[in-house]
């Protein structure tokens, strides 16, 4: 597998508290063996501006109740990432570490992200296609996927629980980058940097063109 074979090149020195251009890192507990958590930060390093870096304090990897209370395997909270150790390879933590950072990035740099509505226009437009495709497969939609664009738990229910992402994935395809990006305009936005961070930008401006427009200028360097 193509990470794993890339991380294996990288010596693997086991210690509990890394730097990751300022943001500081504490392993409260190891992921397994075979992931190399240099190359994780590293790789998140060499593609994620400083100053979106910034908007996080510290990152915690380990066990935490959190995970098991809300069936997750990461969060952001005032600051700081907290990311499970329990991971299957590199890209899975990277992924994991990366749509936390999108969400500190979110909270800082709010006003510029959304000021112009665009990108909530875009997902909503979005969400009356999906809503129209799940009628046409006999899904029964809730009415509120046409007028919230913010978290919601029975919409999360429906999407997770009742479609299921397996049938999701294959209804959005072309529409959202995945079936969680059409949870709300947050998860929207964060799947969306999580792609941009993996390189995937050709698809962003192809399904997400406002998106793509403001992470020009949000992805710049200084």
């Amino acid at each position: 597998m193509k990470w794993i074979t890339e991380s294996m090149k990288r010596s693997r020195k086991l210690k509990d508290q890394y730097s990751m251009r300022g943001t500081e890192i504490y392993i409260n507990k190891q992921p397994p063996e075979h992931i190399n958590v240099e190359y994780v930060f590293d790789y998140i390093a060499a593609r994620v501006p400083k100053r979106l870096l910034d908007s996080v304090d510290v990152i915690y990897v380990g066990e935490f109740p959190e995970f098991d209370e809300r069936d997750i395997n990461a969060f952001y909270d005032s600051g700081a990432i907290f990311v499970t150790n329990e991971q299957d390879d590199e890209k899975d933590m990277i992924d994991d570490i990366v749509h936390e950072i999108a969400h500190a990035a979110e909270e800082r740099y709010n006003d510029f992200i959304y000021s112009d509505s665009s990108i909530e226009r875009e997902f909503m437009a979005k969400r009356q296609t999906l809503f129209n495709l799940l009628q046409s497969y006999d899904l029964d939609p809730p009415k509120s996927l046409l007028i919230n664009p913010d978290y919601d738990q029975d919409i999360d229910d429906y999407l997770y629980r009742d479609v299921g992402y397996d049938v999701l994935n294959d209804i959005v395809n072309g529409l959202f980058v995945s079936a969680y990006a059409a949870t709300s305009l947050s998860e929207y936005y964060a799947r969306s940097f999580e792609e941009w961070v993996f390189g995937h930008r050709a698809e962003i401006k192809k399904l997400s063109p406002a998106v793509y427009n403001v992470f020009e200028e949000l992805f710049e360097e200084e």
